[in-house]
């Protein structure tokens, strides 16, 4: 393995709650619902953008770009608000990342979250430090499941590390996740902190926590 890339949300900091109560907010203020098991079974792993959509369009409204784009706005004030007061990382994957960037592993986060929200996040638990390549919702033109932002990520690994990605896991907790990374050519390895591994089956390794995981799982030897 050359890379090891991580998904974000529900996979280094447990903020699918806030992205949910957020969402919730937002379309509240426009008289539509979303539940907890709609937001898990199917518009989890979405970017802000295409999650409104699909509610949007399943709940027979009209999917309007403009309205989109202030619903998303919204949405980005709140769950940079709540991600400031209440950061926290999931078991075992910031020491990961750590024994990966000790094992000399190109290390990137790909995700559907903004930007903003990410460093927001990543600076207080410690993980943005570590990684050598950012891929955020706005670096593509199709969230997941393409495989475009981890085709991205891989591509600007290469570049940064000077050095080809010949093979890369990634480290995911949706369906859309690991259709996206397996459209990239990457191996799976899938956690269980949003989805059942029954949901995650199509990954190459599924667990029910990343603090089981080590580094040597996937073929490195972390150096002396």
């Amino acid at each position: 393995m050359d890379a090891l890339i991580f998904d974000f949300d529900g996979v280094i900091v447990d903020s699918e709650p806030i992205h949910l109560a957020a969402f919730r907010a937002v379309l509240l203020r426009r008289g539509l619902t979303l539940s907890t098991p709609d937001y898990y079974a199917k518009y989890l792993g979405y970017d802000d953008h295409d999650c409104f959509t699909h509610v949007l369009l399943d709940q027979g409204k009209e999917a309007d770009e403009k309205a989109i784009a202030a619903m998303t706005a919204e949405k980005t004030v709140l769950v940079q608000q709540q991600l400031t007061r209440s950061s926290q990382a999931l078991p075992g994957a910031v020491e990961l990342m750590r024994q990966a960037k000790a094992a000399g592993a190109g290390l990137a986060i790909c995700s559907g979250a903004l930007r903003e929200e990410i460093l927001i996040a990543g600076r207080a638990v410690g993980a943005v430090q570590l990684v050598d390549v950012l891929v955020a919702a706005r670096d593509v033109q199709r969230g997941k499941p393409d495989p475009e932002g981890y085709l991205l990520a891989r591509r600007l690994l290469g570049e940064k590390l000077a050095r080809p990605i010949r093979s890369a896991w990634v480290v995911e907790d949706s369906p859309a996740g690991i259709e996206a990374a397996k459209g990239a050519d990457c191996r799976v390895l899938a956690v269980t902190n949003s989805y059942s591994s029954e949901a995650l089956r199509a990954a190459d390794r599924i667990v029910t926590s990343l603090a089981t995981v080590d580094i040597s799982d996937f073929g490195f030897q972390i150096s002396d």
